[in-house]
């Protein structure tokens, strides 16, 4: 091992040690959980089992990645990265509230607006406010978004989405 390497090399930091073993305990309630569900329905199409399970293991795999990479030393020092500044810089220390009060406020839109609305409009914002990517591209990646998430849910799963008042049965009742 090279002089460079050994620097690199630091004790595991006993905060990051416990966050990555609660994502590894939060996958594997998740994939334990989904055991009560059914993995496909009757007429064989994908039952409520297949989501949790599989971002269960998922969990479970990137946790024991985590907790692997913090133990063996190689995860990287807090003073690794350079700071950025400038126009690119993330909205300081408020990027994480902003972000948790986003997912809250898009949360409460879903009954309104409807899922995909809500999640494009979440996205629309984190990338311009929090990301400060420019507005075309923002609007562009919140489109392709969009589009990607409808195409999964709706298109290929078929799931019922919430759609808020763009329900056309909501309307045809009036």
């Amino acid at each position: 091992m090279s002089s460079a390497e050994a620097d690199r090399t630091s004790p595991p930091r006993p905060g990051m040690l416990a966050a990555h073993l609660f994502l590894t305990a939060l996958g594997a309630a998740f994939a334990l959980g989904s055991l009560a569900y059914d993995w496909t329905t009757e007429d064989g199409t994908i039952g409520a089992a297949v989501m949790p399970r599989v971002v269960g293991v998922l969990l479970v795999v990137v946790g024991l990645a985590l907790v692997r990479q913090e133990l063996s030393g190689a995860a990287p020092a807090d003073d690794d990265a350079p700071p950025v500044t400038g126009a690119a810089a993330p909205a300081g220390k408020y990027r994480m509230p902003i972000v948790v009060v986003t997912m809250w406020a898009a949360t409460a839109l879903v009954p309104v607006l409807g899922l995909l609305p809500a999640l494009v409009l979440a996205m629309l914002f984190l990338l311009t406010v929090v990301e400060r990517i420019a507005p075309l591209r923002a609007v562009l990646i919140s489109a392709a978004t969009y589009v990607v998430a409808h195409l999964t849910f709706v298109t290929l799963l078929g799931a019922p989405l919430p759609l808020g008042l763009l329900d056309p049965t909501l309307w045809s009742a009036l």
